[in-house]
């Protein structure tokens, strides 16, 4: 396998290239710009710890990785349920054609929007692996370094007006591409160097029209916020002020300037 330096940079757009290949029952798609040859191994966790590759870990529905591969900085997921069906099927999804998978549809979303410049994770890798009427699949993004997530941060401290401002613009920015984030919580948005903002875990997400889900997608947000807030009490630095400064931003915010 040979990897080859990162994706080209026009601005903060990120130009992917979709290769797609198969190996036996299992499906694989990546960035042909970034790697020039992907094998199966590299979706199993085991497969990097022989390597003394993985250097850290996020827990979320799942566990998410981080992978330390020749200079590059990558996050491995595998997909899982959560609810009632988690029990049962666990990593297991119901077939229904490789573009309704749940991989390819949040590799090729992520695709998108990294070449239009939105602040996400830019994909590397997925892949896929039919067994009968099920299959399980597994997603490696580019690791965005020197970050903490919203709820971290909110655990360290407050954040200032200009940081509920940046985040009601970035926001406001998603809903004008039309993207509508599914689990839009505290632990999916990301604060990075210089104030730059960031979402994550697109699974699930969907392109729309304008409509209620942008309302409803600000709400899910702060009923995030809040329910921290009450698991943490007097060490979770928020308030409903806080929130005021993002709505009003994102009201302000026309994704000019």
């Amino acid at each position: 396998m040979q990897i080859r330096a990162g994706a080209c940079n026009r601005g903060n757009a990120v130009t992917v290239n979709p290769v797609q290949g198969q190996i036996n029952q299992c499906y694989i798609l990546y960035d042909g710009d970034v790697v020039g040859q992907v094998e199966s191994e590299w979706f199993s966790v085991d497969y990097w710890r022989t390597r003394s590759a993985v250097v850290g870990q996020a827990q979320g529905r799942g566990t998410a990785w981080f992978i330390s591969y020749q200079q590059q900085q990558w996050v491995l997921r595998n997909y899982r349920r959560g609810g009632q069906m988690a029990p049962l099927l666990g990593d297991r999804y119901l077939w229904t054609g490789l573009e309704n998978s749940r991989a390819w549809r949040e590799w090729r979303l992520l695709a998108r929007l990294a070449g239009e410049g939105l602040p996400v994770a830019a994909p590397v890798a997925a892949q896929l692996c039919r067994r009968g009427i099920f299959y399980s699949a597994q997603l490696i993004t580019v690791r965005l370094s020197q970050t903490r997530s919203l709820a971290q941060a909110l655990r360290q401290g407050h954040l200032d007006s200009r940081s509920w401002q940046g985040l009601g613009r970035t926001l406001k920015q998603f809903h004008l591409h039309g993207v509508c984030h599914a689990d839009l919580n505290a632990h999916n948005i990301l604060l990075g160097e210089g104030n730059r903002l960031y979402l994550i875990d697109f699974d699930r997400a969907t392109l729309r029209a304008p409509g209620a889900w942008q309302q409803a997608n600000l709400l899910r947000l702060r009923r995030s916020l809040y329910k921290l807030s009450k698991q943490h009490h007097t060490t979770f630095y928020f308030n409903e002020l806080n929130f005021a400064t993002l709505l009003q931003s994102y009201a302000d915010y026309s994704g000019t300037g």
